[in-house]
């Protein structure tokens, strides 16, 4: 009897080992640093974005200063008429020719020299101008350019950053004891589930709804809006989310904190990730290239979870149910 009472003691000190909470504890603390430097990632990345389209915009300028000072074969015609007239004939010449002319002809090149004469000095002014714009446009360009250098390298540093940690978080996940019960309960749905509404309401449990509910949800991805909600029509834009492309390999960020229930390959979908939590709130996620977490797994809102690709066939879906109700992301999205 004191050997079975032994063994017993032994299995529940397996089952909660006193350095669990130590680790989750530690964990925690890891997955809260890899949402703050994939924060001020995804802020590199707009800060970046603006300073291309600057310098977009002074390419497209200097460009066009260009074109006007390159264009001066209309100014260097007037230039001409304007010397020959003015200079290159003497005064006497001048006196002369106009007793052969008529009063109605000097007054007819008189208005002409006036005329020139005013384009000229238009001209020589927009060339002198065009040139100091251009000159302000260069710098402006050069300054552009070294920042967006500089923010790019800042940028691939955080990168690599990040990919240590999610290292990390991943060595020390595998020290947290597995929920077995949520993964053979997946097992089986991957199984048995024969569309994706099957697989999302089998595990919906019933919960008392609370109105009004303020909790923090996001955008899975900083990406272009391919599809709105009840926008789809086919099986790749499917009208119950949104679908989101990205233009670069970027991360896919847990969109509210909560328990993976569901991280596997589902029928034709691919890489399918549904994460819930206490509230009642369930979030699906679908076209991710690398899962970097698995069933069981707790995450925060911002995690990165996976792995996206920029290839044009490469888009993610996103679906947001409250008790089982489809509702529309956007309505319960906070803007951070």
């Amino acid at each position: 009897m004191k050997i079975f009472f032994f063994l017993i003691c032994i299995f529940f000190y397996k089952e909660s080992s006193p350095e669990e909470p130590k680790i989750k504890l530690k964990l925690n603390g890891l997955k809260k640093q890899t949402v703050q430097i994939h924060n001020e990632i995804l802020k590199n990345n707009k800060e970046l974005e603006k300073i291309k389209i600057d310098i977009d915009k002074n390419t497209q300028k200097k460009i066009i200063f260009n074109r006007q000072i390159k264009d001066k074969d209309l100014l260097g015609r007037r230039i001409i008429f304007f010397l020959q007239d003015k200079f290159y004939t003497n005064q006497f010449t001048r006196i002369s020719k106009s007793f052969n002319n008529s009063s109605d002809d000097l007054i007819t090149k008189q208005i002409l020299r006036e005329f020139f004469l005013k384009k000229v000095k238009t001209g020589i002014n927009e060339y002198f101008l065009n040139l100091e714009s251009l000159k302000s446009i260069d710098k402006d360009l050069a300054k552009e350019l070294e920042n967006y250098k500089r923010k790019k390298r800042a940028l691939n540093q955080k990168l690599n950053k990040l990919e240590k940690k999610i290292i990390e978080v991943a060595k020390l996940q595998k020290k947290v004891k597995p929920n077995k019960k949520l993964k053979i309960e997946a097992n089986k749905l991957r199984k048995k589930a024969k569309n994706l509404n099957d697989l999302v309401n089998a595990t919906q449990t019933k919960r008392k709804i609370i109105s009004k509910i303020r909790l923090k949800i996001r955008m899975p991805v900083m990406g272009q809006v391919l599809s709105d909600f009840g926008e789809g029509k086919d099986q790749h834009k499917l009208k119950n989310g949104m679908v989101f492309v990205v233009k670069e390999d970027s991360f896919v960020m847990s969109p509210m904190n909560g328990t993976v229930v569901y991280a596997n390959k589902f029928k034709s979908f691919g890489n399918l990730v549904m994460i819930k939590n206490d509230k009642g709130f369930t979030s699906v996620l679908i076209g991710m290239r690398n899962l970097l977490i698995s069933t069981g797994n707790e995450v925060l809102v911002g995690e990165p979870i996976a792995k996206i690709s920029s290839n044009i066939k490469s888009q993610l879906y996103f679906e947001l149910r409250e008790n089982g109700k489809i509702v529309d992301p956007k309505s319960k999205v906070e803007i951070l």
